[in-house]
């Protein structure tokens, strides 16, 4: 849904990875913190707005609606399927899945202990009006070490795995560890790829909100929510950012 007149609000996006019924740590956030993310977000007048309404605002200049959040999940674990799907749909919140697809239906070896993540068929069940999906690269890259033509043979391995399996998704990419290039050359060499692959979006993490129109497309801000945040804490990222 588009509102009549374009808004000056600012774009919050909150980056969450993992679900568990009980355990909470650094990536994994409980249901029950999960479910009152969602209610705070709901009673203080937040829209959930998926990353394609974002894109059509920037790129046709479509309205945003007041207050909008943007909610996206990296890796695409299993218990975003089993654990938040259903939160998501009880309060009518809609996310992007950002998601590795070499590791599609195996396990996330980049963690401390590997945890399952969602399969070609599971991904296929996901409805599209709550989960939008797009890319973490292929293999799970960190970027800022990465060569400009790995980086393009890896994006067009992602594309290609979304295409080859019919699946709908958005081509806008999350860099693993929110890595880019540090080195201005090799940066602007990053962006060459992404423009000559027509990435339309990528994301950091930075913790700032982001202005409705981006003034680099290519290095918007994500806020990190950590199971280990308490819901003061909570409150706080999401009105201002960065706590420190």
């Amino acid at each position: 849904m588009f509102w009549k007149r374009s808004s000056p609000s600012r774009v919050r996006v909150l980056m969450y990875h993992k679900f568990s019924e009980g355990r909470s740590d650094y990536l994994t956030v409980t249901t029950s913190q999960f479910r009152r993310h969602l209610g705070v977000l709901a009673e203080a007048g937040y829209h959930f707005i998926t990353l394609q309404d974002w894109l059509y605002h920037i790129y046709q200049g479509l309205a945003l609606p007041p207050r909008p959040v943007l909610l996206t999940f990296d890796d695409a674990y299993v218990s975003n399927l089993t654990l938040a799907y259903p939160l998501l749909k009880e309060f009518g919140a809609r996310a992007t899945l950002f998601v590795p697809t070499a590791y599609v239906g195996s396990s996330s070896g980049w963690d401390e202990q590997a945890e399952e993540l969602l399969s070609v068929e599971q991904l296929g069940r996901l409805n599209p009006e709550v989960f939008e999906l797009a890319l973490h690269t292929h293999r799970h890259l960190n970027y800022r070490n990465t060569s400009p033509d790995d980086m393009a043979t890896d994006l067009r391995a992602c594309v290609d795995f979304f295409v080859e399996h019919r699946l709908t998704f958005v081509k806008a990419l999350a860099y693993p560890y929110g890595g880019r290039p540090a080195d201005p050359g090799h940066y602007e060499q990053m962006l060459r790829v992404f423009r000559e692959n027509n990435i339309q979006a990528a994301f950091r993490i930075g913790n700032r909100i982001n202005a409705s129109t981006p003034r680099n497309i290519y290095d918007i801000n994500r806020i990190d929510i950590r199971g280990t945040d308490s819901l003061f804490t909570f409150r706080r990222k999401v009105a201002f950012g960065r706590l420190f």
